[in-house]
Formats: structure tokens, C-alpha cells, sequence
């Protein structure tokens, strides 16, 4: 039966092996790239005429940050049919809050 590794003894890596290799780094430039502006523009150019549009940053949609609304916390306790029939009502209307679910019964009560 085998021991898949784990037994005593077997054969240790050499230091050599385990140790990783440098990647060769030579032709690599080391200060800044610079850009070819004609190079560059004749890129944008070709881009446009294939349908691709400039969305550099700080273009575009400004999104603004929504005011949040004050809220507040009630804690409910009732009994126990009543509550689980609330919850399968909020459940069975797609809410995803049970403040949803107070709304259509402000409405409703309301008459909107």
C-alpha cells in the first residue's frame, strides 16, 4: 500500500530545484516609455473608424452620490401567525425590505 507522500524518509528536494528561477530582464527599458504621438493619434484614428469611442477618465457621466433618507428602526413583536403571514406577504410581493411592504399598506390606507 502506498502512503501517498506522507510516510517517513523519501527523497528531499534539492536546494537548486526549489529554488525559482530569475526571469531574464535585459531588453526590458528601464526609465519612462514614451508615446509616439503620431503613432498614437493614428491608432485613435483607426479606432473610430471601426466604431470605438474615447472614455478616458473623468469624461462622460458625472454620477452623483445619492442623499441617503433619515431612517429609523421599529422592533415588532406579535404573534407568532401574524408575523409569519407578514413575512410571506413581503416574500410573495417581491420586496426585498419589509419597509416595502409598509408602504403598500400606507398607500392602500391612504387611497393612492
Amino acid at each position: 500500500m502506498t502512503d501517498f507522500g506522507f510516510g517517513k524518509g523519501g527523497a528531499k528536494p534539492k536546494a537548486e530545484a526549489a529554488a525559482p528561477t530569475k526571469l531574464d530582464l535585459g531588453g526590458m527599458p528601464n526609465g519612462p516609455i514614451e508615446n509616439d504621438r503620431m503613432r498614437e493619434r493614428d491608432a485613435m484614428e483607426r479606432a473610430e473608424r471601426v466604431g470605438f469611442t474615447d472614455r478616458g477618465q473623468g469624461r462622460g457621466i458625472v454620477r452623483r452620490k445619492r442623499v441617503a433618507q433619515p431612517t429609523a428602526t421599529v422592533y415588532v413583536k406579535g404573534p407568532e401567525e401574524l408575523i409569519e403571514w407578514f413575512i410571506h406577504y413581503t416574500e410573495s410581493k417581491g420586496h426585498s425590505a419589509y419597509w416595502k411592504a409598509i408602504e403598500d399598506f400606507r398607500a392602500m390606507v391612504e387611497g393612492r
